[in-house]
């Protein structure tokens, strides 16, 4: 089995705003180092008209309860990639994204970025999968968790980084 998960972020600019944030690599280093990151490195390609994917491989310390500190150790590399679909008229976007925590477990999920009241939100969907005999389903709670808490964080990166101008 593996464990949905399903987290908006609200943004306060338009959905273009938003997305050329998202595809700024100075951002997504300014992002991964403020979430805990190091040996942070970020490579943004384009995909044709105006889509692009943005591949981020980071190490953050590994806060795991003791049941998964055998399997994942004192550190988690972390590989995380975006591929962004072409915007529409409006500036909303989809991508497609994985996250690859080198260890048994992964995430498969979409972002789906769109106007909003008060600018722009992102919906993130997907599925986290542990393939850990016995406690799998213990694992992906707790990733789903910290994921959470991640994109929590990245609201508050994203304003200050908005309001830089």
């Amino acid at each position: 089995m593996a464990t949905s998960f399903s987290f908006d972020q609200a943004f306060a600019a338009d959905p273009a705003t938003v997305l050329a944030m998202l595809r700024d690599p100075a951002y997504v280093q300014h992002k991964a180092e403020r979430t805990g990151g190091s040996d942070v490195s970020v490579e943004v390609t384009a995909n044709g008209a105006g889509g692009f994917t943005v591949t981020c491989n980071r190490v953050l310390p590994a806060e795991v309860p003791s049941y998964a500190k055998s399997f994942v150790g004192d550190t988690i590399t972390i590989t995380e990639v975006q591929v962004w679909a072409e915007p529409a008229p409006d500036g909303s976007a989809s991508a497609t994204g994985t996250v690859d925590f080198h260890a048994p477990v992964s995430y498969v999920g979409t972002v789906e970025l769109a106007p909003s009241e008060t600018g722009s939100v992102a919906r993130n969907r997907g599925e986290f999968k542990a393939s850990v005999p016995f406690v799998g389903g213990k694992v992906e709670r707790m990733v789903a968790e910290q994921t959470q808490r991640y994109l929590s964080k990245e609201i508050e990166i994203a304003a200050e980084w908005l309001a830089r101008g």
